[in-house]
């Protein structure tokens, strides 16, 4: 197969992936379901953007708040705004959208050049597609690959490195020391997307045939890192690591609960769970610890290249299973997910040096079918919850137009999860500001968001307990004087703990598509029948 017509090959998937993750975005509206975590890196972006520096280092999430400071930074340059703050807040949507095109850019770009990598390695353009089958392997892979969160970029790295190891484990020549140092730059990066992306670091033995190569990549990734941390995100450093301490010693999700690594009571069944949703993901990694063991018994020898990069992504997925059993969430399984299709065309590599006399067009065949249907399902899968979040935003938006339209002269409070396309800033400050923000910069976002908006933004957080004007701290007991009426949204019911004094006010309820409503003189049936007339 000549050259162009392998790069031609190459081209499909990351063509399909960038058509089907920008139709999917279209689809997931940004103060919708997927207000968390989106808003938090919008807001943290703008927050570096206006040269307060990052105030997120949880994740860390380093490249993200990177990403959108830059789209922030050059869209006002552009624009020639005064105010970079209010300018952000007026385009807080708009901003959320560009940093979700512009991961999916990157992804693309990863899979694109990790193709070739692959491709002119192996002399392969199927070898090539099979590792860029990785971005569809999950429906939550996917999911986090497209939204505005550390996985979106962490998924590129992750799959650009794999392909990195890829070439490292099957050249004939030992791998060059500027190959060991692109490996730690990559690592450097993904690092400071994600701290997840820690077990990578064990790919590092595919690099052991030229110990300058080995040592180049641990000493770039280390310095890399500190260096990256130090310039765009010290709190890594300083409290990042804390955090992960606070997590590893105690049983809860972020930190709680009892002091303890595990809690045995839902390890198990989290890993069942993780399992039964990606079964092709393990069975790629029962295979290559299989293939590893059976090459070292039948070579003597754990030396070879590829059955130690293999021995290596099963310790990674391992270590991912383990973290992800603890403190569950699928999604944090996608580094290893992605890299699925790397670690595949490693093991029928090493299949056809096993068994020699099994053709590699049927071994092809057998990966390329089994990546085909899994493809296929993902895109199914991804669709339905894209026309699903579709369908829930537009019922919100729906109950916000019945909001102003049956209290045009209410105090109109949204909260959380009930989708107001006017409320997404929130959770935002809320992640940002409200905790590690000074008094000063709170003040100059209230009064960026005054200058730009006529109606206040109204929040009621169950989770702080705060009521919020334009992000400042008031009371119900304050609006009941400066508005005839009050309306409130809330995804769960309020009660004496969350109702942050509002049931003092004695208001009417009712629930209205899932979103509990509390009116203060206005009948909440008013907002209701507002709602049905709104169809």
């Amino acid at each position: 197969m000549s050259g162009r017509i392998r790069t031609l090959l190459v081209l499909i998937v990351p063509s399909l992936y960038l058509a089907a993750t920008l139709l999917y975005s279209a689809w997931q509206a940004v103060w919708g379901v997927q207000v968390d975590p989106e808003s938090a890196y919008t807001m943290n972006g703008l927050v570096a953007a206006a040269g307060y520096g990052s105030l997120k280092f949880d994740h860390p999430g380093t490249t993200t708040t990177l990403l959108v400071e830059l789209i922030v930074r050059g869209w006002a340059l552009v624009a020639r705004a005064e105010d970079i703050v209010a300018f952000g807040l007026k385009h807080y949507d708009a901003i959320t959208y560009a940093a979700r095109t512009g991961e999916a850019v990157v992804l693309t770009g990863a899979l694109l050049a990790g193709g070739l990598i692959v491709g002119r390695t192996t002399q392969s353009a199927i070898a090539a597609m099979l590792f860029q089958a990785g971005a569809f392997v999950h429906p939550d892979a996917f999911h986090f690959q497209t939204v505005l969160a550390p996985e979106g970029l962490m998924a590129a790295f992750a799959l650009f490195g794999m392909a990195i190891v890829v070439k490292a484990a099957l050249d004939a020549h030992p791998p060059e020391t500027s190959l060991g140092v692109m490996s730690g730059v990559i690592f450097a990066l993904g690092f400071s997307t994600k701290y997840l992306y820690l077990p990578q670091a064990v790919f590092g033995v595919c690099l052991l045939r030229n110990r300058r190569a080995f040592v180049a990549a641990m000493v770039t990734g280390a310095i890399g890192f500190v260096g990256f941390s130090l310039i765009f995100n010290p709190g890594t450093i300083t409290r990042g690591f804390g955090w992960l301490v606070q997590i590893a010693t105690h049983k809860g999700q972020y930190g709680e609960g009892e002091a303890g690594f595990i809690d045995f009571g839902t390890f198990w069944s989290n890993m069942r769970g993780i399992v039964a949703s990606a079964p092709l993901v393990l069975g790629v990694y029962v295979a290559a610890a299989g293939t590893v063991l059976a090459w070292c018994a039948k070579s003597r020898s754990w030396r070879d290249p590829v059955s130690l990069t293999l021995g290596a992504a099963v310790l990674v997925f391992a270590a991912h299973l383990v973290a992800t059993s603890k403190h569950f969430a699928l999604h944090y399984m996608l580094a290893p997910w992605v890299q699925t299709g790397g670690v595949l065309v490693l093991v029928l590599v090493l299949l056809r040096r096993l068994v020699p006399a099994v053709p590699s067009a049927a071994l092809s065949l057998l990966a390329g079918s089994l990546c085909i249907v899994t493809g296929a399902v993902t895109l199914i899968d991804a669709r339905a919850a894209a026309l699903q979040s579709s369908a829930l935003n537009a019922v919100g938006a729906r109950l916000s137009k019945a909001v102003v339209a049956a209290g045009p002269a209410c105090a109109n409070v949204s909260g959380m999860f009930v989708r107001a396309p006017e409320n997404d800033m929130n959770h935002g400050w809320d992640m940002t500001l409200q905790l590690w923000g000074d008094q000063a910069m709170r003040e100059r976002f209230s009064r960026a968001y005054a200058s730009v908006f006529t109606v206040p933004l109204l929040d009621h957080n169950t989770y702080t307990h705060v009521l919020k004007n334009d992000f400042r701290p008031t009371s119900y007991a304050k609006l009941a004087v400066d508005y005839p009426c009050i309306v409130v949204r809330s995804a769960v019911a309020l009660d004496a703990e969350n109702a942050i004094g509002l049931l003092a006010l004695d208001p009417d309820h009712c629930e209205i598509a899932g979103v509990h409503v509390y009116t203060v003189n206005l009948a909440c049936a008013k907002v209701q029948g507002s709602f049905l007339g709104e169809r």
